[in-house]
């Protein structure tokens, strides 16, 4: 494992995406977001996965350096917005940028973007309505077929994320943000790289045989994940399905297999145009309390370690607190990729302290 400070991953992730031709500001942008993935424990999204992934589909024209999206339709509730392959992070800040202008003016912005590339976290976005004391939505189809529909042995569909964020009062944001499929691909990637199997469920192999190793996935043929829930799995085929034709359909980027690029929805609600906004954040303020107050189950251990009821949100606040204070890890094949990935633009990210 590689220990280092978010500060140093941020200069190194700088550094390797001006060097591969993005502007100042799409590289600052995807620096901060990549590495604020890495702080609240989503290493799938982070800056050691995406490097990588992003320099090489520059070096494909995937992604655009320097693209500007554009306003193709618009009304004072919508905007369709034009991504025009540039990166994903400066592409959906600008979609949230205005629908939170849009929601200002008559309390809902809504904008679809197509042509947008990955966007890393979704909840990035949705907490910048919740600093305006708006509730986030977002939700995108990714494109691919690495998903198969409930019941089936072959892949329809991206892993098609969705993320709702909503402002306390005294209380922490509420934030929900998920993948529909069982895991994220990136988290794939992160557990093949640490050598960890999946739980049952999660994953089949070419031929729809169920298994648990990451590395299905990956190498040729190559395997397919499965919608979340398990038995009850058709209700992540449901939302998965839902997020793809809202994602694709409704901004024309293209659905489930025939998407190339992500098509993303995002909505921002103003509270204020509703009720007032300290009602609002004391009623939330009271469910996250009534559910932090409900005792654990006997014997109860969280995916992290904890044993209070958390909600939607703390494990990612634990984590960036703990994060910020020892560091972020990275795996040794994951950091021998970043150097391989920074070095082929003629970044030495060893010299970068």
């Amino acid at each position: 494992m590689v220990r280092l400070s978010a500060e140093r991953l941020n200069r190194i992730s700088f550094a390797s995406f001006k060097a591969a031709g993005c502007t100042d500001t799409e590289a600052e942008r995807i620096s901060e977001l990549l590495v604020l993935a890495n702080l609240r424990g989503h290493d799938s999204h982070g800056a050691g996965v995406y490097i990588p992934v992003y320099i090489q589909r520059i070096h494909s024209g995937m992604i655009v350096p320097g693209a500007v999206p554009e306003i193709v339709n618009e009304t004072p509730a919508m905007a369709l917005l034009n991504g025009n392959n540039g990166p994903g992070q400066t592409n959906a800040t600008r979609g949230m940028k205005i629908a939170i202008e849009k929601a200002k003016n008559i309390g809902v912005g809504v904008v679809s973007i197509f042509n947008c590339n990955h966007i890393g976290r979704m909840s990035d976005y949705a907490e910048m309505a919740v600093e305006q004391d708006m509730v986030g939505y977002l939700t995108a189809n990714v494109g691919g077929s690495s998903v198969a529909p409930y019941g089936g042995a072959k892949g329809v569909f991206g892993t098609n994320p969705l993320c709702y964020a909503i402002p306390g009062g005294e209380e922490e944001t509420v934030i929900v943000d998920f993948a529909t499929s069982f895991f994220a691909g990136g988290k794939l990637s992160v557990g093949m790289a640490r050598g960890t199997q999946l739980p049952e469920g999660a994953l089949i192999d070419h031929n729809g045989n169920p298994s648990t190793d990451p590395s299905v996935y990956w190498t040729k043929p190559k395997g397919y994940l499965l919608p979340f829930g398990g038995m009850v799995g058709y209700k992540g085929y449901g939302l998965c399905m839902i997020a793809d034709l809202l994602g694709g359909a409704l901004s024309g980027n293209g659905c489930a297999s025939e998407a190339f690029t992500n098509g993303v929805l995002m909505m921002a609600l103003d509270v204020s145009k509703f009720r007032s906004v300290d009602d609002f954040k004391a009623d939330v303020d009271k469910v996250v309390r009534t559910c932090k107050n409900i005792p654990p189950q006997k014997g109860y251990v969280g995916l992290n370690g904890e044993t209070e009821v958390l909600v939607p949100g703390d494990p990612e606040r634990i984590a960036e607190e703990k994060h910020r204070k020892e560091g972020i890890y990275i795996s040794d094949i994951t950091w021998a990729k970043m150097v391989e990935a920074s070095s082929g633009v003629g970044v030495d990210i060893d010299g970068i302290e």
